[in-house]
């Protein structure tokens, strides 16, 4: 249904930085030129917009920002979890798989791994305040990590790996690209398979550079944004 891609479109502007909490969206008649449908299209959307709590409508003074899904400011290696509670949100995860599996040459050879070992595979959504935001899936080798539950990972794997493993994470590589989503991966983070999504690749490792986790993340960056401020290191010689 058009209304049903326009409400996409339009949640995504007010979820990226063009906009803040408390900004008044452009009047009915412009926004329905500016995406080419009538005014009564229009009002569905923003009545849906409405239901979902990011806009208020107010007769006579207009339409305003009333709440972002989510948006975040990340200075330094931060888990999910740490990241929507440093925001004031609630993290969850739902466990769709987990499981031991003799892993694939790709995963065997990011984790270093013998001959033979196996990994623990999961495969998790995981909700800010109940909001679909991210699909994770997720090795770990079970040799390394032989006590690791269905209870730790429907809370944070960084938690467990630092506070009950007692491994300090370094820091993570990370490759991103842009996809478009599985029919499953589209119904689990309820967007249209048109709708691009982020994905990235991202390896933890440990202080003495040993990888701790291979991980594929599945971003809907409709609802979860988040800024990243990189610091640059000091000290750079000029060159002659």
């Amino acid at each position: 249904m058009v209304h049903k891609e326009i409400t996409r479109q339009l949640k995504a502007k007010i979820n990226s930085p063009l906009y803040s909490v408390g900004d008044l969206l452009p009047a009915e008649k412009t926004l329905a030129v500016q995406y080419g449908v009538s005014r009564n299209t229009l009002r569905k959307v923003l009545k849906e917009l409405e239901d979902q709590g990011l806009i208020e409508r107010r007769h006579g003074a207009g339409t305003w920002i009333r709440n972002k899904h989510f948006q975040a400011s990340v200075t330094h290696l931060d888990s999910f979890t740490e990241i929507a509670r440093n925001e004031g949100k609630t993290p969850s995860s739902q466990i769709l798989r987990f499981e031991l599996q003799t892993p694939s040459a790709e995963i065997a050879k990011s984790l270093q791994l013998e001959d033979g070992e196996q990994v623990y595979y999961a495969k998790r959504l995981r909700f800010i305040d109940n909001v679909a935001m991210q699909m994770e899936e997720t090795w770990l080798s079970a040799s390394r990590f032989p006590d690791l539950t269905l209870t730790h990972m429907k809370t944070s794997k960084f938690a467990y790996i630092e506070n009950i493993c007692g491994i300090r994470i370094h820091g993570c590589y990370e490759s991103i690209v842009p996809a478009l989503p599985s029919p499953e991966l589209a119904q689990l983070l309820q967007i249209s398979q048109q709708d691009p999504i982020i994905k990235m690749h991202t390896q933890a490792i440990d202080e003495q550079h040993n990888p701790i986790d291979y991980s594929i993340l599945y971003t809907n960056m409709f609802e979860f944004q988040v800024k990243y401020f990189l610091p640059r290191k000091a000290g750079i010689s000029p060159q002659e």
